[in-house]
């Protein structure tokens, strides 16, 4: 019971500290209202956000080429030229997504040589707030590719305080099981050894085994950690688990406040400037609040 942990109080300043808490709950009631109608503008301006996205997809895909070189030869420049006349015109902008994942250094970090050409099939990258602000779901679109057959990955936080500045709270975190095509698998690898039977009827015979080892890889980040149970657990590998949903969900925030919003940017490398800029910005105004208390 909470109540039993409270100190005991005299009358005086018990009366004092129930007022308080009346007060306490008069801004929990704020507080959630707050929280709703905040929900409720995220909504609105994304819902204004999604336009611009659907044509910077356009771009990226190539479906507003001929527009855009049509414009730029109204401005007096000069399209042509591009490249040998018996190649294919380049359509869009090839491995738009993958070059600006590769530079975010908290993405980039778990991308391997081998998941390259794979990323170089991503159309297209979404987030999805949950209409309550307590959650989003973010959404990998892929085209044909010789390394699994979904067309999309999909995965989702459920983050009761998202829209605080709290440490996040997470309440469940759900990735999607790729479907690799066979031996496609970017996560885990078949290693083969033989292997002589020591006893039994078959003592001396050689036979071949199987096995799945596990190798690093951006994809991993569709299975996401297991939250145990915490009497399985010890200090260790409870401090393991804190820190690998921690790297896991600094990623998803990479994806959602900075790849997804901002993707020509982090394309250009120009990310990395604005990035510091804001903490620049921040730290000014963190000192000019500290000058005036």
């Amino acid at each position: 019971d909470d109540d039993d942990d409270e100190p005991e109080l005299p009358p005086v300043i018990q009366r004092r500290v129930n007022r308080l808490k009346e007060l306490n709950e008069d801004r929990e009631l704020l507080m959630e209202k707050y929280l709703k109608e905040r929900a409720e503008l995220e909504k609105k301006y994304g819902d204004q956000f999604a336009p611009l996205y659907e044509d910077r997809l356009d771009v990226i895909n190539g479906k507003r080429d001929k527009e855009i070189d049509a414009a730029a030869k109204e401005n007096g420049e000069d399209v042509g030229g591009e490249g040998e006349q018996d190649e294919e015109p380049v359509k869009g902008i090839p491995q738009f997504w993958m070059v600006a994942m590769s530079n975010l250094d908290t993405i980039a970090e778990t991308i391997t040589e081998a998941d390259v050409d794979c990323l170089e099939h991503l159309e297209n990258i979404t987030c999805t707030d949950d209409e309550d602000g307590k959650g989003f779901t973010l959404r990998f679109f892929f085209s044909a590719n010789d390394y699994f057959h979904d067309t999309v990955l999909v995965k989702r936080y459920e983050v009761p305080n998202l829209l605080l500045s709290d440490e996040p709270i997470l309440k469940k975190v759900t990735g999607c099981e790729i479907q690799w095509k066979r031996g496609r698998s970017l996560t885990y690898r078949e290693v083969t050894r033989k292997q002589r039977s020591k006893s039994g009827r078959r003592a001396g015979q050689i036979r071949t085994i199987t096995r799945k080892e596990k190798s690093d890889s951006f994809f991993h980040f569709f299975s996401p950690p297991e939250m145990p149970k915490l009497d399985d657990m010890d200090e260790d590998e409870a401090d393991a688990l804190e820190e690998a949903f921690d790297q896991d969900y600094d990623i998803a925030q990479s994806f959602r406040s900075h790849i997804i919003p901002k993707a020509v940017l982090w394309f250009t490398n120009e990310g990395v400037e604005d990035g510091m800029q804001e903490m620049i910005e921040e730290a000014a105004r963190a000192m000019e609040q500290n000058n005036e208390e």
